[in-house]
């Protein structure tokens, strides 16, 4: 089966988030079962830079489209990804749309449509109007993509929910799918040592409590930095990531990076005594889970997605809202660590029956068969 994945950020565009991690993992691990995929996304890659990738390579089995931005100033500041060209002609014989209010998935949309070819929309918690720039964002339903949701042969929800946020929304329940994210769980094969992160950083034997993705208004960062205001116990708290939409929140015993790559990355996960991510409104979040591969247990918001697979997987603490309650769970994760290590054991148990790229890329392509039928 050939598949087109359209995603406006894929690898090595780290800095915009989750969704380049999801497609990455989801396309390798679909050609890995045998299916001709490719990718059509942009250079879009950091505040300032460009990624240098050439429009068309080969990648770990997975043939990936690059188109360049017209602004790339436009694409971080306000989410407006405009391509130079059109839709790879690939002959695909599903469309894969990631993301939502952008314009590659409405020309995919519009091509596949005009082609016959089903289409698979899976919004990654961006469906609802959240968070900044609502109005533009209705302004955008009207005039682009809005009725994609509706009109895809299926979306994809990746958590209850976003079930819930897809029916509020009126997407018909009967083209709902549930199918959770997949884990990348290679990149989690070699570790760092630990302490290595310490030792780059100059840091002393005090606990790491770490934030680890994008920094923007719900993400709770801010509610996160205020619970370290009195101190905590003598931890230190590093947050790690671009900040988008707000200023990047300081305070004492903060020790705030920009994106962290690769085995820098790990290293911070590994250290992390314990990993916070009091989001709001997330509908699933990878980085928890990568701190339990890497041994932290999770402390993360209880109104997401987030939460509701951490609940599952019995793997770490959910929290309101208020800074108050964030310090005490973090003080209980720090202080018991026979119940953070059991954490850690249950997660890494959940992730490998429930994440792993194969299962979830299989369940995919299931899908794909019964709409190609």
């Amino acid at each position: 089966m050939r598949v087109l994945h359209v995603t406006p950020c894929y690898p090595p565009t780290w800095a915009y988030g989750g969704i380049p991690r999801v497609v990455s993992a989801l396309a390798r691990a679909q050609a890995a079962l045998g299916h001709d995929v490719h990718v059509w996304t942009t250079d879009a890659m950091t505040a300032t830079a460009r990624s240098a990738m050439p429009a068309v390579r080969e990648e770990n089995g997975v043939t990936v489209h690059v188109s360049r931005l017209w602004s790339n100033r436009l694409a971080w500041h306000h989410q407006l990804y405009v391509p130079q060209g059109d839709v790879p002609a690939v002959g695909a014989d599903v469309v894969h749309l990631h993301g939502h209010r952008n314009l590659l998935n409405w020309r995919a949309f519009r091509a596949a449509r005009a082609a016959g070819v089903p289409v698979v929309h899976m919004p990654h918690g961006t469906a609802p109007r959240l968070e900044r720039k609502q109005l533009l964002k209705g302004v955008w339903d009207v005039a682009f993509d809005g009725r994609v949701p509706h009109e895809a042969d299926r979306v994809v929800a990746v958590s209850k929910a976003e079930v819930r946020q897809l029916l509020a929304l009126g997407v018909p329940g009967d083209r709902v799918e549930r199918i959770p994210n997949p884990l990348h769980l290679e990149e989690f094969a070699e570790l760092p040592p630990r302490g290595s992160f310490r030792a780059a950083h100059g840091l002393g034997p005090a606990p790491i409590v770490a934030y680890l993705g994008q920094i923007t208004p719900r993400k709770g960062v801010e509610r996160l930095v205020a619970a370290f205001a009195e101190g905590l116990d003598g931890a230190m708290l590093v947050v790690a990531g671009a900040a988008r939409g707000m200023a990047l929140p300081r305070g004492p015993g903060v020790l705030t990076l920009g994106t962290l790559e690769g085995r820098d990355r790990l290293a911070l996960l590994v250290d992390a005594d314990v990993l916070v991510y009091p989001s709001t409104h997330e509908v699933f979040g990878l980085v928890p889970l990568e701190g339990l591969l890497c041994g932290a247990p999770a402390v993360v918001g209880d109104d997401c997605g987030c939460g509701e697979l951490i609940s599952e997987a019995g793997a770490g603490l959910t929290v309101g809202s208020s800074p108050e309650e964030l310090r005490s769970k973090i003080r209980l994760l720090l202080h018991d660590r026979v119940r953070a290590a059991g954490m850690v054991e249950r997660g890494r148990a959940y992730i490998a029956a429930h994440l792993d790229p194969g299962r979830v890329a299989a369940a995919h392509v299931a899908l794909y068969e019964r709409l190609c039928r």
